[in-house]
């Protein structure tokens, strides 16, 4: 592996969390932000004292605000999504500029930490892929001197993947599940190992319960017995007539449910083993992180989640004589990272077709992309520029662009957009320009 800083970074609209390797084994270690009770998440929220160009995070933003001495900004991630922006002494700045100052501030903790701030690989990881987001969190790394090679970000669905991975193969046999419970919401997570197939597929999924609840309801009595109704019901409806291997447990509001979930904790333990997990995305995050530097993957699998494509989509063409298959997504590879780029001369062709193929099945699915804005050049003296860009697992964009054809004819400013949504069994597609 490549020397330096192996890093998880669980970034939330609310809060963060950092997880890291020491030596590229065993587990993962959290980073410490402070002494208080949740040491290891920060709030996701950025300050600026008063009267210079100093940012601060954490318990010291907090207390620099509640002082006077400096504003602070929250829900970073929403506000970028909205393109929003905040002011601080009459300066306006935009959404992108607090979440630099944020990564850039509690990455420097980390480096303190560590002696170091040698990047060998970032995952972060996210419930929600949003592309503004996305996009903008790559931007700030770029900013900071992260090669955009040792970058990643994944979901929260395939962070849980990952770490379930890294445990014993006897814990992940059959269903592996996860509760997590925060402040936003109560996520459940299903895992399974889908046999029988070349390679062999790993799948899961998220799904956001409708009885989820706020952690700071079992600051009372009452609070408590709802708490503990309510998981126990999701236990009952969840993981009725489920071959579970194993259980796992997260986020802020699970980590005293000791104390508040005695019939939950009965019901959901009875025959299982059961986990309580600090850290986990940005633990899960770590091992992938680790993962991706080695030649040869621990995880000899398709992965099937969120921010991961389930279908392979390919063209044929000819070239030198012969047709060729020119493969433009694979099952398994993320979307975020899916993109690719080639030039067609069409010869009297009225549409160009993408064969799309659901992962583990075998006949695929004919997508016809219109070359209508072209007809109008003389036939096999027009270049056309393709990209095959996706914008989410379901989602992918067809861009065809006029290059013209040399010294014959100069390239003209004609460009569509065809944009095609997969639904989860393949079987419709529609297509708008």
């Amino acid at each position: 592996m490549d020397q330096g800083l192996v890093i998880g970074y669980d970034l939330c609209d609310d809060h963060c969390r950092i997880s890291y390797y020491v030596d590229q084994h065993g587990e993962p270690a959290d980073l410490a932000f402070s002494d208080e009770e949740n040491p290891y998440l920060i709030h996701n929220s950025i300050c600026k004292k008063k009267g210079g160009d100093t940012w601060l995070v954490g318990e010291e933003a907090y207390e620099t605000a509640l002082l006077g001495s400096g504003q602070i900004v929250d829900k970073l991630l929403r506000l970028v999504s909205m393109g929003g922006s905040a002011t601080f002494e009459g300066v306006s700045y935009t959404a992108e500029e607090l979440l630099f100052h944020f990564l850039d501030e509690t990455l420097k903790i980390l480096y303190e930490d560590r002696g170091t701030s040698e990047v060998a690989m970032l995952v972060f990881t996210m419930q929600e892929l949003n592309t503004s987001v996305m996009d903008a969190v790559i931007r700030c790394v770029k900013r900071l001197g992260i090669d955009r090679k040792k970058v990643r970000i994944i979901s929260h669905t395939e962070s849980f993947l990952f770490y379930v991975m890294s445990r014993p193969r006897d814990l992940w046999t059959n269903i592996s599940v996860l509760f997590d419970l925060s402040d936003e919401c109560l996520s459940y997570y299903e895992m399974n190992v889908q046999r029988g197939q070349q390679p062999n597929a790993v799948r899961a999924y998220r799904a956001s319960l409708k009885e989820g609840f706020k952690p700071n309801i079992i600051e009372t009595e009452a609070g408590r017995r709802m708490a503990d109704n309510i998981m126990t019901q999701c236990v009952e409806r969840m993981l009725s007539k489920k071959q579970i291997s194993s259980v796992f447990l997260s986020g802020r509001g699970m980590d005293n449910c000791q104390r508040w979930g005695v019939e939950f904790l009965k019901k959901l333990c009875y025959r299982r083993r059961v986990f309580f997990i600090e850290n986990l995305f940005a633990k899960g995050a770590v091992y992938e992180a680790a993962d991706l530097l080695r030649e040869k993957t621990m995880y000899p699998y398709m992965i099937l989640c969120e921010g991961r494509i389930g279908v392979v989509i390919t063209m044929d063409l000819w070239q030198g004589g012969a047709v060729k298959t020119l493969r433009l997504s694979e099952s398994g590879s993320s979307w975020y990272e899916s993109k690719e780029e080639f030039d067609i001369i069409p010869d009297n062709e009225p549409a160009l077709i993408l064969k799309v193929r659901k992962a583990g099945e075998r006949s695929p699915q004919n997508v016809e992309v219109p070359l209508t804005a072209f007809s109008g050049f003389e036939n096999r003296k027009t270049r056309i520029g393709v990209t095959v860009q996706f914008t989410s697992e379901n989602t992918f964009e067809v861009t065809l662009k006029d290059k013209g054809f040399g010294e014959f004819r100069r390239a003209t400013d004609i460009v569509t957009k065809h944009e095609y949504r997969i639904d989860t069994a393949v079987r419709s597609m529609d297509g708008e320009a």
